[in-house]
């Protein structure tokens, strides 16, 4: 029994070290922002890196965190020298797409987070820091467009009628013809197919004086819901059944792709920032991002053309973007039509 015992001590202590696991870091995408979120792992960027390429788990999924890394990328290898590591992914690491700058910030976080020492990161012959990714210290909040629109007749007429038909606020009925009274029109052009300039023409003003509110495509419960309607580039904020207000958008130029569209479905609002919403993959502040995605976002931007101009998400005006952050809470339904 004693030599059973004796063969069995010789047997473990010449199996292989295993490595501790421990407590790390890999970073995620929320919204477009980068975040951390904690994993166990072996200790070094390398095992980080295999983590990180796991994907995220459901239960993060529903609380809005995300990846941009595509599925199936798998890690080659990562090799140190002093301040800098080179990291070699599979081909499909660099599919070309908006996010890829978003992904490439979730390798070059993960890898300076698991070793101190390492600054710079290598990723397909280009180097990158922190830095790089990183938004400025201040917040600066997107302007919108200064030069004035063309004003119609009876600017204050055109406004009552938009406000009746939900395209503007009681309040915003002034008289004085500003970007948030041509982007109503824009709204409403859209809707009702009309040529989207953002002029009252002749046509536009006919067509105003027999225009109903527009309709939910969904017009059951009691509570609020939204629906982004690409084709007719309105975002419709729905109380009851009733639509309360239009908003003018832009949505992504790819239509229903992977990599620069605006998919369809339906999502619930998963987070919200008032201010400070930086996006990664395109160096840029968002005004009152509502995510309902990852990387998907109704949010203010300084310009909302007449056609799809984001990527993937849903650009309003800026004076609108406080309405619909106001309007919506964490987990009410949103609708991409």
């Amino acid at each position: 029994m004693a030599r059973f015992l004796l063969l069995i001590a010789t047997f473990v202590l010449l199996l292989p070290a295993v490595a501790e696991a421990k407590t790390i870091k890999i970073y995620v995408l929320r919204g477009e922002a980068l975040t951390s979120v904690k994993r166990q792992a072996a200790d070094g960027p390398e095992a980080a890196v295999k983590v990180l390429l796991q994907g995220i788990p459901a239960a993060e999924r529903k609380k809005g965190y995300g990846s941009a890394i595509p599925n199936g990328v798998t890690l080659t290898s990562v090799e140190t020298d002093d301040e800098k590591a080179e990291v070699t992914l599979s081909n499909n690491f660099a599919a070309a797409d908006v996010s890829y700058l978003a992904r490439v910030a979730q390798v070059v976080y993960t890898v300076t987070g698991a070793d101190s020492d390492i600054e710079e990161v290598e990723i397909r012959g280009r180097t990158f820091t922190r830095a790089d990714f990183a938004p400025p210290e201040e917040y600066a909040a997107p302007k919108p467009p200064t030069k004035k629109p063309a004003a119609p007749r009876e600017p204050e007429a055109v406004q009552t009628k938009l406000a009746q038909l939900g395209y503007l606020p009681d309040d915003a009925v002034t008289g004085k013809w500003d970007y948030r009274s041509q982007q109503a029109v824009l709204a409403f052009q859209s809707w009702e197919n009309l040529e989207r300039d953002g002029i009252v023409g002749e046509m536009t003003r006919e067509r105003l004086d027999a225009a109903g509110r527009p309709l939910a495509s969904n017009r059951t419960g009691t509570g609020k819901k939204v629906e982004i309607h690409r084709g007719q580039s309105v975002v419709l904020l729905i109380e009851a059944g009733r639509v309360v207000r239009v908003v003018h958008t832009s949505t992504g130029i790819g239509n229903n792709s992977t990599d620069m569209g605006t998919p369809t479905g339906s999502f619930k609002v998963t987070r919200k920032v008032q201010e400070g919403a930086w996006s990664v993959p395109f160096k840029m502040f968002m005004d009152r991002a509502v995510y309902w995605g990852v990387g998907l976002a109704i949010y203010g931007a300084s310009d909302v053309p007449a056609g799809p101009a984001s990527y993937g998400g849903a650009r309003i005006p800026m004076p609108e973007s406080q309405v619909v952050y106001d309007f919506v809470e964490v987990g009410t339904p949103v609708r991409v039509i």
